[in-house]
């Protein structure tokens, strides 16, 4: 008698799919990165609370693919992004390996998350990525970093207001702030707060629940002021 039990899709299949359902070719070398990339955040995550994702399938489907799902609201223009909180580098890792062209700045306070980071960027041979191990309202007050960048995210930090405080200091004007919430819309009220804070809406986009989120939204946030 057959198992009627779900085969598990390989992880190297599950993100060639994903990527392709967001309208994304990953070359051959960009797979075997992300390969490396799931071997060591399995492994580094045996022995750290590195990140509260479990399994492969998990790390791809939120990890990876939710992550690589913000690039259509990322404008060919953009160069220089700041992921604060970036824990186990979701989302700027991702974004960096499939547009290398990416100038981008990992914050993590934690100094095994950030000894992480380091070591992955060597692992995956990235060139342009720089790691802060510091807090983020410590490195706004710095001169060089106010304003200096074309895009923010702050995925597992907080609230989306919190996270629109601590990333706009760092935004130039015009700057962009993506935002990944759950299924639903905005509450209009945290719409409010975020329009309070000097952000305008300008699009979303909501992953197929094919894709794990499920129906993960991405906004994307202009800093008007």
């Amino acid at each position: 008698m057959k198992s009627s039990r779900r085969r598990q899709p390989e992880p190297d299949d599950l993100l060639i799919a994903g990527a392709r359902f967001l309208g994304l070719h990953l070359t051959a070398s960009q797979v075997a990165a992300f390969a490396t990339y799931l071997e060591e955040v399995t492994r580094w995550s045996a022995r750290m609370n590195l990140t509260g994702l479990r399994g492969p399938e998990e790390i791809v489907r939120t990890g990876f693919l939710d992550s690589l799902a913000c690039l259509r609201l990322i404008p060919v223009g953009v160069t220089r992004v700041l992921d604060i909180g970036s824990g186990a580098g979701f989302p700027g890792l991702p974004l960096k390996l499939a547009r290398p062209n990416l100038l981008l700045t990992l914050v993590e306070a934690s100094r095994k998350k950030a000894s992480f980071l380091r070591h992955m960027v060597r692992q995956l041979g990235a060139t342009g990525v720089r790691v802060v191990q510091r807090r983020a309202e410590e490195m706004a007050a710095d001169r060089g970093e106010a304003g200096a960048y074309d895009l923010a995210l702050a995925r597992a930090v907080a609230p989306p207001p919190e996270q629109g405080r601590l990333v706009r200091p760092f935004l130039r004007p015009g700057g962009l702030f993506l935002v990944q919430i759950g299924p639903g819309s905005l509450a209009s009220e945290t719409l409010e707060r975020l329009v309070g804070l000097g952000f305008e809406m300008v699009q979303e986009v909501a992953p197929s629940v094919s894709l794990g989120g499920p129906g993960r939204r991405v906004l994307a946030l202009r800093r008007a002021t």
